[in-house]
């Protein structure tokens, strides 16, 4: 999991890193987190999908903490958005973006409410989380499940497309890769050397699966009914899920 602080005073990032990292050492999950001190760089230096839970200030100089949690959240809608601010008053900008998982009072807050925060955190990533991890070359890959779009066989690469549209080709077979996605919701074997996420699809056919960024992935002839099939019935548990 990776954890990203935003936040123009030192100080500040940095008794979040020590709140953080207290309670990874009595929680077993695997994390990392990354500083920014200001919108600017954070922007610049990363990739949105990256993250699972984000703290960002709301007051900085220069691109604010609301201005960046639209951003995160047009790409990203999985990330958590945990904003800090020095007032009351600064709240309901925060809670206008609907990207606000939670808000805490820099004046008052303790690692307490760091804990509290994280513990509900780690429960909704529960129900989406998940990480695709592999290495390829001399490099550690962990991709999370949920801004997977689809993926695809390229010779001896593998090519990634995430939530974003951007994509990682990884030289790695695509066999290896499907093993750890075989059977796994939401993703779906369409064709050969083509796995899904039915999260993505726009439309559906008789001849291909239409994706979010455009992308028009064929479906196997031979069994492109069951495929529809599977995907119909991915769509209406989600739906009886979402109404419950």
């Amino acid at each position: 999991m990776k954890i990203a602080i935003i936040d123009d005073d030192q100080n500040d990032r940095e008794y979040l890193i020590t709140y953080i990292k207290n309670y990874g050492q009595n929680h077993p999950f695997p994390f990392s987190i990354d500083t920014f001190s200001s919108g600017e760089l954070f922007l610049k230096n990363s990739m949105y999908n990256e993250y699972s839970i984000i703290f960002v200030d709301i007051y900085m100089e220069g691109i604010d903490g609301v201005e960046i949690a639209h951003t995160i959240h047009s790409s990203n809608k999985d990330c958590l958005i945990i904003f800090f601010t020095s007032s009351q008053d600064n709240m309901w900008r925060a809670i206008k973006t609907h990207a606000c998982f939670d808000y805490l009072l820099k004046t008052s807050v303790t690692e307490q409410n760091i804990n509290d925060v994280l513990d509900s955190a780690l429960k909704r990533l529960h129900k989406y989380d998940g990480t695709l991890d592999f290495i390829a070359g001399k490099k550690n890959f962990s991709l999370n499940f949920s801004q997977l779009q689809y993926l695809f066989s390229k010779d001896k690469y593998t090519v990634f497309t995430f939530s974003d549209n951007k994509q990682l080709q990884c030289r790695i077979t695509f066999s290896s890769i499907a093993e750890q996605l075989h059977e796994k919701e939401p993703f779906l074997s369409c064709n050969r050397g083509i796995i899904l996420n039915m999260n993505y699809v726009c439309q559906a056919n008789n001849e291909v699966f239409i994706m979010q960024d455009g992308k028009h992935l064929p479906l196997r002839r031979k069994d492109c009914n069951e495929l529809l099939k599977k995907y119909q019935d991915y769509q209406f548990k989600k739906l009886n899920e979402e109404v419950i």
